[in-house]
């Protein structure tokens, strides 16, 4: 049997049925294999089918993939975090494939071969084996993957960190794995056409769409501009991960011939936002500032209220705890000398109880108008105010003596940021917002409102005081005290910590007792345009205060324009005003004798230079510091009157500064006429001066004088009457001056030239004068104009020898400076 099998076998019993048409029919149909099936499976799956001895119409193992979408979350940055909680091990990816895919449900032998985890594009690829022929192969796949989309969409898996569906897509390509650190996923594509004829628009979009919805395509260079070919394109998906799945399944996919390459497209265009912010600054610029003002308002206005407000009711203050004075008292008190204490608190004179008593008065009731204490430099002014307002809790006491030494106004607002306790102050914002205006302006064409001045600081800063100082009202607290405190903020929760309550409502004399004071000591210390607007500023919020009741304010100043300044902040309202003056000699003796013993007053000469000094407190105490250093009374009262000679030298007759650098409101001859009228008595006749032919009705230079405290003028029924000298001690200067022959022979020579040539230009008036009326009718004037000649002739004459006086008193003033000269060097 064996046998006959083996024969019919033999090449001459089959060669009639495999003629040669069937070989050629064979021989065509593994032609069309290598061709058409093999392409088509390597187009479907990716992969060269195996060539083996095995026919094609066999069945065998096939291997394909297919790519699991929605598995894990997107990584979309280095610092994505979503990652850390789900967790990414072997075990957990089976579990979820499993899931997803009903291996059971599916025939053809089909199982999983391999899993590979695609984190940072949240999906997974899974490589799949299953029975079907090479030829079959590509439409086998398709089914398996198309049922395992119908068994996800029937049971409605989702993920659990988005709550969107999972999805499967056929793997038709080569995918890419790789784990760039800085490759990201993005809704944009980058499809490179290699190795064959760029693929148009609508094959991309038949081949892309089943993954999402595209936002658009685009070849590059492109096709109806460009000759060249396009080399790639740019297919931007309407979500991220329609492009992570076109990406893991058409990556190395062939189309006719050219290989895609897939990868994923930076994000280059910045965004939408950012984009029309930058495009629009008339709007977002002004936008931004605002932002940040009330962002700032926000956060360090209330910062800056508690601060101001500690630092009126001395919250912070050691010296305000009976624990620490106590112990100050028994530790450093005892180990330093009293003596400077002692003389501080002995500076006030001993008649200024009644003016201390009349300021108490004023400050124990209800703000109504300002209280101002006026009064010359070394009077005991703020000596007078800080005794007064010493045992008062709520006070803030400013130093315009320091705001108007300041180099700038930088410098002014820092320093009243920090004597009012305004912190954090940051004064760079107004250079910051002038540079930003100037930039906009120069980009732009229009001013962005962006720019602040100093000035406008220093009235955020009175502004915040005004707030912080109604804060500490007794009505305001009592308003506070009735309230519920269970919305309040951390910063005035902490605040109600520190303010001292006890709970029983205070008594209306405690209630006025507790009224905010503020000091303003050395108000108007310099009248310059510098400063100007600052006192102007600091005079309105003082009138803001007063108006609303919110505290007291007291003015300390020795300008005796401060009225009309105040007048202007605060009108139709009287002041309370205390006017100190130099103390009488007894009183000056007191001192001195309290501060030197009574042996010193008793000494020689001490009761004349008391005297010639004045009650002016700062004279007073110099001469006490140099005859504790071991001067005698002669020689430091020589000592202070020649600083005072040279000082009204330097700044009465401007020897100190060249003529081009610096001029006086008043001339040195104007000046000198006071000084020789001051030297022969105690005042001037204000009118009288007035009127001299140096001054010619003209006030200004004599209320120049009178803020530069070189004089003092003295008011009777409410206008100006006398002119003393600015302190005591100038009688003595003055006369020193006038003593001295070759100074004052200098300035008579220049008093006399400046009145020759007035009289001189007055001839030359009236000689013009006097040739025009004589041409009258010829030469032939009528009797009334020949009484005016006469009479200008008349004037001729008088101002002639005036002329001649003048020039009498130049050569004896010259001849007397000339004999004083001595030629030290031949000695």
């Amino acid at each position: 049997m064996l046998s006959r099998v083996c024969m019919t076998a033999r090449p001459t019993r089959i060669s009639p049925r495999f003629g040669s048409g069937n070989l050629h029919r064979l021989r065509w149909s593994r032609q069309f294999y290598t061709r058409h099936v093999k392409d088509e499976v390597t187009s479907e799956l990716g992969k060269e089918p195996v060539m083996s001895i095995i026919t094609p119409f066999a069945t065998q193992e096939q291997t394909a993939m297919l790519y699991l979408d929605n598995i894990f979350p997107l990584r979309m940055n280095t610092f994505d975090i979503r990652q850390l909680f789900f967790r990414n091990t072997r075990a957990c990816l089976e579990s979820r494939a499993h899931k997803a895919i009903p291996s059971q449900e599916l025939a053809e032998g089909f199982h999983i071969k391999r899993m590979e985890s695609r984190i940072k594009d949240g999906g997974a690829i899974i490589e799949f084996g299953f029975n079907s022929t090479a030829e079959q192969k590509s439409r086998i796949a398709k089914q398996i993957v198309q049922k395992i989309e119908r068994h996800l969409e029937d049971h409605k898996t989702v993920a659990s960190f988005n709550f969107q569906p999972v999805r499967a897509f056929l793997v038709k390509g080569e995918p890419f794995l790789e784990d760039i650190v800085s490759r990201f996923p993005t809704p944009k594509l980058r499809i490179e056409f290699i190795n064959g004829e760029p693929v148009s628009v609508e094959k991309l979009y038949k081949h892309l769409r089943p993954y999402g919805r595209i936002y658009d395509i685009a070849l590059y260079p492109n096709p109806h501009v460009s000759k060249d070919p396009a080399r790639y394109a740019i297919v931007q998906f309407t979500r991220i991960r329609s492009a992570t799945s076109a990406r893991n399944c058409l990556h190395g996919h062939i189309i006719h011939g050219t290989r895609l390459n897939l990868l994923y497209e930076r994000q280059l265009r910045s965004n939408v936002v950012r984009e029309w912010l930058a495009n629009h600054p008339k709007i977002t610029v002004p936008v931004f500032a605002a932002l940040v003002a009330g962002i700032t308002y926000a956060v360090f206005d209330p910062i800056r209220v508690f601060c101001m407000t500690s630092k009126v009711t001395q919250r912070f203050n050691p010296e305000e705890y009976a624990l620490y004075r106590w112990l100050r008292r028994e530790t450093w008190a005892r180990l330093m000398s009293t003596e400077r204490s002692l003389a501080s608190h002995q500076s006030i004179w001993e008649d200024d109880s009644e003016d201390i008593d009349k300021v108490n008065t004023w400050l124990r009731e209800t703000p109504e108008t300002f209280v101002i204490v006026t009064g010359p430099k070394g009077s005991g002014k703020s000596a007078l105010v800080h005794e007064a307002v010493k045992d008062r809790r709520n006070k803030i006491i400013i130093n315009c003596e320091e705001l108007a030494n300041s180099r700038s106004m930088t410098d002014v607002t820092t320093a009243l940021a920090k004597q009012l306790g305004y912190f954090p102050v940051f004064t760079w914002v107004s250079s910051m917002s002038n540079l930003l205006e100037t930039v906009v302006t120069a980009t732009t064409g229009q001013k962005a409102g962006l720019s602040s001045s100093p000035d406008t600081q220093i009235k955020r800063i009175l502004e915040t005081a005004a707030v912080a100082l109604r804060d500490v009202t007794p009505k305001e607290r009592s308003k506070e005290r009735h309230e519920d405190t269970s919305h309040l903020s951390i910063i005035e929760t902490v605040k109600k910590w520190f303010v001292r309550d006890d709970g029983e409502e205070p008594s209306p004399e405690d209630v006025r007792g507790e009224i905010p004071i503020v000091v303003f000591d050395n108000f108007m210390y310099k009248e310059t345009a510098f400063n100007s607007q600052l006192w102007t500023e600091m005079a309105e919020f003082a009138a803001l205060l007063v108006e609303n009741e919110v505290a007291h304010v007291v003015f300390v100043s020795s300008n005796v324009s401060v009225n009309k300044v105040l007048s202007r902040a605060l009108p139709g309202k009287s002041f309370e005003t205390i006017a100190l003056s130099d103390a009488p000699p007894e009183i000056s003796l007191s001192f001195v004798a309290r501060q030197l013993g009574e042996d010193a007053v008793k000494s020689e000469g001490m009761h004349g230079i008391v005297s010639a000094l004045g009650g002016r407190l700062t004279e007073l105490e110099l001469l006490v510091q140099k005859m504790k250093m071991g001067m005698d009374a002669e020689t430091a009262f020589d000592d202070i009157v020649n600083r005072n000679v040279v000082e009204i030298r330097k700044y009465g007759f401007n020897e100190a500064c060249e003529e081009d650098d610096h001029s006086l409101p008043w001339s040195p001859i104007q000046f000198w006429e006071i000084v020789k009228g001051l030297a022969e008595r105690k005042s001037m006749n204000y009118d009288d001066l007035r009127w001299n032919v140096f001054f010619n009705g003209d006030d200004k230079p004599l209320r120049d004088m009178e803020r530069a405290e070189l004089i003092t003028i003295l008011h009777k029924e409410g206008r100006p009457n006398a002119i003393r000298p600015g302190k005591p001690v100038f009688y003595t200067v003055f006369d020193r001056l006038v003593t001295d022959d070759v100074f004052a022979a200098s300035m008579e020579i220049e008093s006399n030239t400046y009145l020759k040539k007035s009289a001189e230009q007055s001839i030359a008036k009236l000689e013009e004068t006097i040739l025009s009326l004589s041409h009258i009718y010829n030469g032939k004037p009528p009797r009334e104009i020949n009484t005016r000649i006469t009479y200008l002739l008349g004037k001729v004459s008088s101002t002639q020898k005036l002329i001649e006086s003048y020039e009498t008193r130049i050569t004896e003033a010259k001849q007397v400076v000339k004999n004083a000269w001595k030629d030290n060097s031949s000695e």
